[in-house]
């Protein structure tokens, strides 16, 4: 039972991680360059929004889904790898390496609240008020524009780092080295 419960929480955990991360490559490879296609700004606007939100959904249970496996397979470690109490967490590569993670993982956590509940919703605001004719400058919107992406690369940059990460937590024979 137990080599089944792993197995179960390893494919829900990276179950969830396709949830997070595909949304993310979608966005920046496909979306942003097919969305500058749409000439008419309140359109191009009421797309994104419709888009973001539903990466808000699909990226967010995905995320919840990984966070909750992953606690699971944290959890059970010393069993599953049949490591002694008297092993120390941080004396194998697996409890560094996992620590290393998890700094990062919440370093992407930043990243990505950021981009989803600040600069973007920012951004979408003010490409919304110009498309209406309001009052904003292209200085400001192009200001955004850089936020969200650099905000945008760096969630990128960081969740493919704890993949590898995850990776090398499950190569058992280095891991537990």
């Amino acid at each position: 039972m137990d080599q089944f419960l792993h197995t179960l929480f390893v494919f829900l955990h990276i179950l969830g991680v396709v949830l997070f991360v595909g949304p993310q490559f979608f966005l920046a490879f496909a979306w942003v360059p097919a969305s500058r296609g749409i000439a008419d700004l309140p359109t191009r606007v009421k797309a994104m929004r419709t888009i973001t939100d539903r990466f808000l959904f699909i990226g967010g249970a995905g995320l919840i889904l990984a966070l909750l496996a992953g606690t699971y397979l944290v959890s059970t470690w010393r069993d599953y790898y049949g490591m002694p109490d008297s092993v120390d967490f941080t004396s194998v590569r697996f409890g560094v390496v996992f620590i290393v993670k998890m700094i990062l993982f919440s370093a992407m956590l930043v990243a990505v609240g950021l981009h989803t509940f600040l600069v973007g919703p920012k951004l979408v605001n003010a490409l919304d008020k110009q498309g209406q004719g309001g009052s904003v400058s292209d200085k400001s919107v192009r200001r955004l524009r850089l936020q969200s992406m650099s905000l945008s690369i760096t969630g990128l940059v960081l969740v493919i780092a704890i993949m590898v990460m995850g990776v090398m937590l499950n190569t058992a024979q280095w891991s537990l080295g």
